[in-house]
């Protein structure tokens, strides 16, 4: 493994460990736990009509919150289990044996769903929500952009908007976009993030439950390629990954160590071999 990448990888986890740790982080944390964990079904159903969405709840839940639904907003509609009770009768053969037999038991059982609406946090206005730092755009001229996209190996376009992404990797065409108006050291590390996309996930579509692990490896990615590049992503790079992985960051972190790293390797042999060559063909 390439030096550089090994120490890339410890400074992130030492990144992330800090920033976790500290009480705002930790308020964030609790803060976000106290919000149902939707199915795979709704989940997906959730990132179809809002893919932008954050913390979802239902209207009465942001109303405990303090919080109000703006007025024209449309909810989204997911699948609520329709439940009812069933009782199961002692049973006498227990008796019989001596046992001691068990009191009428009630369960709930499944018979059906129903569609309900639930609204993303940017649908509401009122009481402000325990909040953490976003991730910093980064700022200032970059070198690599340049080198960066002569050595990637799939087309890089850049575009007027992507709805509020900064970057976008095509499942289909293996194609990358980039905001146009970003400033060149981002088009950098949003390259690499994409490029890494690339890489790790080109396989077919994105399982809307894997979604934090995969924004997580292409962004350490990303940060560890750009570190060892001498371009520092941290404002960003460890915001973005524990707002996308939350408190099993670190551990997803290390689960996924072994593909961030590979890949990291991956893009800068790229980058040196397009140095090698056109140092070559001068």
């Amino acid at each position: 493994m390439n030096e550089k990448v090994k120490v890339a990888m410890e400074r992130l986890e030492q990144g992330l460990e800090t920033l976790l740790d500290t009480e705002e982080w930790r308020k964030f944390l609790q803060f976000q736990a106290t919000f149902h964990k939707y199915s795979f079904a709704n989940t997906l159903l959730i990132s179809i009509q809002q893919p932008n969405a954050t913390w979802v709840a239902g209207y009465n839940r942001w109303k405990a919150l303090g919080r109000f639904v703006k007025k024209g907003e449309h909810g989204i509609e997911i699948f609520a289990p329709l439940l009812k009770k069933q009782t199961n009768k002692a049973d006498p053969t227990k008796e019989e044996s001596g046992e001691t037999p068990q009191e009428e038991e009630n369960k709930r059982i499944l018979y059906g769903y129903r569609v309900v609406y639930v609204f993303d946090v940017s649908q509401t206005d009122g009481k402000p929500l325990p909040s953490v730092e976003s991730p910093k755009i980064l700022t200032g001229e970059s070198h690599l952009y340049t080198k960066l996209q002569q050595a990637c190996p799939f087309p890089v376009d850049e575009v007027g908007s992507l709805g509020g992404a900064n970057g976008k990797f095509n499942l289909f065409t293996h194609q990358i976009e980039i905001v146009h108006a970003l400033p060149v050291a981002h088009k950098a590390k949003t390259l690499i993030h994409e490029w890494a996309h690339g890489l790790l996930h080109s396989n077919g579509p994105v399982d809307a439950m894997r979604k934090p692990f995969i924004e997580l490896e292409a962004e350490s990615t990303a940060f560890v390629v750009a570190q060892a590049l001498g371009l520092d992503t941290s404002d960003y790079s460890f915001s973005y990954i524990a707002g996308w992985s939350g408190k099993d960051a670190l551990a997803a972190l290390k689960a996924c160590g072994t593909r961030i790293q590979q890949a990291a390797d991956q893009i800068l042999k790229a980058l040196e071999d397009q140095s090698y060559d056109s140092k070559k063909a001068m």
